[in-house]
């Protein structure tokens, strides 16, 4: 089942995706919102893999939201068609003109299904010296940005991962067990040995401390269930 949640300030715009989406038997509707900071506040544990994003709102323009975005697909929404090029700059799975037809929205619904139905893969390629190696991600203890590069940690050593140019696109496609901590940081459960009180953090199985971040603290706690 594929989780869509739609952000949109008018409701005869929700209520028209709405009937859309609950038309598709494959697709489960989490959440309607007539805001970025209405999702992000309220989502609590109903995480969508897609979200329907209207453009023009009054608090933030859906472009520049995305970016508080980026761990889920993107589909633009919005009575605008002058905005395509941007959204696509953003890395959006699809660009809707409202009103939306059937039609295209049916293509959407086909660009989705084929994203997120892709073969699950089990390691991830990263650069060691001349070389281009796969990492397991059973193998990793977290992913760090640093210096404008993600690199995988593991207990043997350091590896570039050049595919993905934020933590934010390299989360989408991470097994469940890795988890965001930190703008910084992406961490396999598996590989936890302590949680910090103070200051906030966690010690991984290399001994090192991992800062928490204030956003994702909260969820953090109630994955380690403390």
């Amino acid at each position: 089942m594929i989780k869509v949640a739609i952000i949109d300030d008018e409701y005869y715009a929700r209520e028209s995706l709405k009937d859309l989406i609950n038309e598709m038997t494959d697709f489960e509707i989490v959440g309607c919102f007539e805001s970025v900071q209405d999702f992000l506040k309220n989502k609590k544990n109903k995480e969508p893999d897609v979200i329907f994003l209207d453009i023009e709102m009054p608090s933030i323009n859906g472009i520049k939201a995305s970016k508080y975005l980026d761990k889920y697909e993107i589909v633009f929404v919005t009575a605008y068609s002058e905005y395509a090029v941007e959204a696509f700059e953003v890395n959006a799975l699809d660009y809707l003109t409202k009103p939306v037809s059937e039609v295209r929205f049916f293509e959407t619904i086909k660009r989705i299904e084929e994203k997120l139905s892709k073969k699950v893969i089990n390691t991830i390629a990263a650069e060691n010296n001349k070389e281009i190696i796969f990492l397991s991600f059973d193998d990793i203890l977290y992913f760090e940005y640093f210096d404008k590069n993600i690199i995988a940690i593991t207990e043997n050593g350091e590896y570039v991962i050049k595919h993905y140019k934020s933590l934010g696109s390299l989360e989408k496609e991470l097994p469940q067990n890795f988890v965001r901590i930190h703008k910084s940081y992406i961490i396999n459960l598996n590989f936890i040995e302590k949680f910090i009180k103070e200051p906030v953090s966690l010690e991984m199985k290399n001994k090192k401390l991992l800062p928490i971040g204030k956003t994702h603290l909260k969820e953090v706690r109630k994955i380690l269930k403390i």
